[in-house]
């Protein structure tokens, strides 16, 4: 491939995902709250719950706060398997 046809075909393909990134929508900013409906949301809910309670369990057990910070940072939902901490 010669230069030239690589750079034409490089800069048809920006222009064809410049049209596509216009009219996409897959990525969107949700607000949650106790109430919501929504599956992602009430899994972020479910998420934060298992956050409070793993927090307190640390606390109970006196753990120093690199201790704590260390296991905050390695939890995981028991449910999906995503990181708690994001």
């Amino acid at each position: 491939m010669d230069r030239r046809r690589f750079l034409s075909t490089t800069v048809l393909s920006g222009v064809a995902l410049a049209g596509v990134a216009s009219r996409a929508s897959a990525f969107s900013e949700r607000v949650c709250d106790a109430a919501s409906t929504d599956p992602a949301c009430r899994e972020l809910i479910r998420h934060h719950q298992i956050l409070a309670q793993l927090e307190t369990s640390l606390a109970e057990r006196g753990l120093d706060d690199a201790q704590r910070k260390a296991i905050l940072a390695t939890a995981v939902c028991p449910f999906c398997g995503q990181p708690l901490i994001g």
